[in-house]
């Protein structure tokens, strides 16, 4: 008890401690009790390291339950970044094609004249690009001098015609002659047989008879070369007015003006144009293509036609024929596509095309899902679950063009299989990986 009221702190903190514990743990107090203060030391250390230890292990333990808790929420889900549509690959009509170019030109160019000659061109009626009916007048000539030929071959004609009237006037007095002398004749032929009469009476009656016979055949002959020259006139008078209605020339078929060649106030001439006509229309589009290539291009073959120029272009054409001559020089031939009549298409202008050699099938997408990528490979997103788009390199083959409403369509020969799924819009802002949202 004494020990209580040392002067020491750790001896009488060692003291309570005796005093506190049971009798078996008496011993141990009187030995820290006999020993001193150097000796009380160890035992604090060993007590407060226990203590640190049990309080490493309890937060370790604690800890470790906070770190794992047996509810914990599962992450959020990927948000979509961007808004694409999809198309399905599927098979389809693959055509094998031999791309050429040429100029379009007229089927038919016909060069429309004036028939009638030195008459000047009063009016021209068309201009290029018109389209005209067969028969529709092109231009007028001026047909005063014509008109006055026709007034004084008209005025000719019934000049004729009065000479007819005289000359068959003069045909009916012979024959009206003729006939008094034959009467005479064979009345004083009675009497020349009875004898009242000489035969040398009677001879000169014969000689009437003759001569009025004669004169019968020199007014016919005068009535047929009046009427004659009536034919005559009427058929100059039929010449004028063949001419006159040549003074309005007019398209021989349907078509379309090529070009006006002549202006008003020049003079026609059969030999000098007013106009050249595209004749219904009709153009084709003349390629060439080299020798070695002939015998991929069949008659009949149908061509797609485009122009790098004008992208309203996009026409179905036919191999119509090919030329039998080949150049010498480039050793190329000519082949000839027919076109469909289009307002798009000029004589000259250049055009390619691709003919259709051949046709298989194979699997197609749209064009617009195509990436193409810095070393000259393509790429496409392909649909996946989640809807997750996973970027793919990809061989293409053939590209199908537009048509109507169908869009442009290519060939996927490696890297895809039928029934996936493809991005088509706002590729350019894919990348692997992304969670898009699909939209009609």
């Amino acid at each position: 008890m004494q020990n209580l009221h040392s002067s020491d702190p750790l001896e009488a903190t060692a003291g309570a401690s005796v005093e506190n514990n049971t009798a078996p743990s008496q011993p141990y107090s009187e030995a820290i009790a006999g020993q001193g203060a150097p000796r009380r030391w160890p035992g604090v250390l060993v007590g407060v390291g226990a203590g640190v230890l049990l309080t490493l292990v309890g937060s370790q333990i604690l800890g470790g339950r906070e770190a794992t808790p047996p509810d914990a929420p599962e992450p959020p889900p990927a948000v979509a970044t961007q808004t694409v549509t999809v198309a399905t690959a599927a098979p389809a009509t693959v055509a094998d094609t031999l791309a050429i170019n040429g100029s379009v030109q007229a089927t038919d160019l016909l060069t429309i004249a004036p028939q009638a000659s030195g008459l000047q061109i009063r009016q021209i009626l068309v201009r290029e690009g018109n389209a005209v009916s067969a028969g529709q007048a092109i231009a007028t000539l001026d047909d005063a001098t014509l008109q006055a030929d026709l007034r004084q071959a008209q005025a000719q004609l019934s000049v004729a015609q009065a000479q007819v009237t005289q000359r068959q006037a003069g045909l009916a007095q012979s024959q009206a002659t003729l006939a008094e002398a034959q009467a005479n004749l064979a009345r004083n032929q009675t009497l020349a047989d009875r004898g009242a009469i000489s035969q040398q009476e009677l001879g000169s009656l014969r000689t009437q008879t003759i001569t009025a016979q004669e004169s019968i055949s020199l007014s016919r002959a005068e009535v047929q070369s009046a009427e004659a020259g009536v034919r005559s006139q009427q058929a100059a008078i039929d010449r004028l007015q063949t001419q006159l209605t040549q003074t309005t020339v007019r398209a021989p078929v349907a078509g379309v003006v090529a070009e006006r060649l002549a202006t008003v106030g020049d003079v026609s001439a059969p030999g000098s144009p007013i106009v050249t006509l595209i004749e219904n229309n009709q153009l084709e589009l003349a390629a060439e293509v080299p020798q070695t290539q002939l015998d991929q291009v069949a008659i009949g073959a149908p061509v797609t036609v485009t122009s790098n120029a004008d992208r309203r272009i996009q026409l179905q054409g036919t191999v119509q024929s090919i030329d039998p001559v080949v150049d010498a020089a480039t050793r190329v031939a000519t082949v000839n596509i027919t076109l469909p009549p289009s307002d798009l298409l000029r004589p000259g202008i250049f055009l390619r095309g691709d003919i259709t050699t051949s046709s298989r099938q194979g699997l197609t997408i749209p064009a617009t899902a195509l990436q193409p990528q810095p070393d000259g490979t393509a790429q496409l997103f392909v649909l996946g679950e989640g809807n997750v788009v996973e970027a793919r390199t990809v061989e293409l083959g053939n590209r199908i063009a537009a048509s109507g409403d169908a869009v442009a369509q290519v060939e996927v020969l490696q890297g895809l299989q039928a029934g996936e799924q493809v991005a088509t819009s706002g590729v350019g802002f894919l990348q692997d990986g992304d969670v898009v949202t699909v939209v009609d």
